[in-house]
């Protein structure tokens, strides 16, 4: 007999009929209180040499709440499949069919036990593995900023000491916990960050100090949340106006950046309907000068330099807003603090179209590879401040 289980790490199904392997019917929840949905992951068992046929009957609900002016763009269940893993190491893709609403895809598994998913997870005992290895670095020190509604531990990590004329960078991630790229973008940083012998991250770490959150939503990841912590609320438009009852996530951190400073600060994301790794400087703030853009110039060059998975000329996806959402922590950021350099990254869900792997699509190793050439662009744009 087939089994549908999602009581799993970051695990999120609702199963509706599992009695016909060939039409296999599953539904995408919805984040608590709010419309939020597009992650699931789930195993099957009992499935070895079985043909399957997995539906998410529920799929084109989430265009509902799907981001403005992208009309032109591919909505994020198109040319796409999920992932599936026997071993929860090893990620492939599997082709897909979507009609507007149902998302279905096939598999006739080579074991008795499957894993699917929007994208590989990144579990929150995988953050801590992460988190524990750095943190006993002679480099690094470990400071908890705040607690999550669900009472989990905001960690921030320091890397380098703080001195007169450094700078101080922020990397923050998974303010949406379903785009699990960034826990793989971090730990390809951390890999560089950690090692004595590389001579970037030592130039990297005679000018500047690191501050860096490597899990903003941990209920959510726990939970198997798309975009929102445990009471519905997405983080990243509550940079405005945190509170320590509906956004205790933001407002920590928030309270944090304001006593410590900025002078650089990436907020790692990811797009189900992107192509490409897309980076955009907070430029239609208020606060915004000419003299920024030199900064980042340098910095999408060296990191295009630095590795070709991240492309040069995507423009923002339907247009550089008129007005800046200020909500959003990147805008934030850069509103306040005039001088600074605040970044957005969106890595893909799908693959990059310069050099498309049908195998894997845009895969962890990837990912983790774009986190270990971040330091040569950053070190890039120090230098051009």
């Amino acid at each position: 007999m087939i089994r549908i289980d999602s009581q799993i790490p970051s695990g999120r199904i609702e199963v509706l009929d599992a009695s016909d392997p060939a039409d296999i019917r599953l539904a995408v929840p919805k984040d608590p209180n709010c419309d939020l949905m597009g992650w699931y992951h789930f195993r099957a068992s009992g499935v070895r040499g079985v043909a399957c046929r997995f539906s998410l009957v529920n799929a084109g609900e989430s265009l509902k709440v799907r981001l403005p002016n992208r009309e032109d763009y591919e909505d994020r269940w198109t040319n796409t499949g999920p992932v599936a893993s026997y071993d929860r190491v090893h990620w492939f893709r599997l082709k897909a069919e979507y009609d507007g609403m149902a998302f279905s895809f096939r598999h006739t598994p080579e074991h008795d036990l499957c894993y699917y998913g929007l994208w590989a997870p990144f579990p929150l005992e995988r953050d801590h593995a992460m988190i524990a290895r750095a943190q006993v670095s002679p480099r690094v020190r470990l400071e908890t900023v705040a607690h999550s509604v669900e009472g989990r531990a905001i960690d921030m990590l320091t890397v380098g000491e703080p001195g007169p004329g450094k700078r101080v960078c922020w990397v923050i991630a998974r303010q949406h916990p379903s785009e699990t790229q960034g826990g793989y973008f971090l730990e390809g940083l951390f890999d560089r960050l950690l090692d004595p012998d590389d001579a970037t991250t030592t130039a990297l770490l005679d000018a500047a100090v690191l501050h860096i959150v490597p899990n903003m939503n941990p209920d959510g990841t726990a939970n198997g949340f798309s975009r929102s912590n445990a009471l519905g609320v997405n983080l990243n438009r509550e940079w405005v106006s945190p509170s320590p009852e509906r956004s205790p996530e933001v407002f920590g951190v928030r309270s944090r950046m304001e006593e410590i400073g900025v002078d650089f600060c990436i907020d790692c994301h990811a797009d189900a309907e992107l192509t490409c790794n897309f980076i955009w400087p907070s430029e239609n703030v208020p606060s915004w000068t000419p003299e920024r853009r030199a900064p980042f110039t340098a910095f999408e060059t060296a990191w295009a330099a630095a590795n070709p998975d991240y492309e040069l000329g995507h423009p923002y996806p339907g247009g550089v807003p008129k007005q800046a959402d200020l909500s959003m922590a990147w805008n934030w950021i850069g509103e306040r603090f005039p001088h600074a350099l605040s970044v957005l990254l969106e890595q893909p869900f799908k693959d990059v179209s310069w050099r498309k792997t049908p195998e894997t699509g845009w895969s962890p190793a990837r990912a983790r590879r774009l986190g270990e050439s971040f330091p040569a662009a950053l070190l890039a744009a120090l230098r051009a401040m």
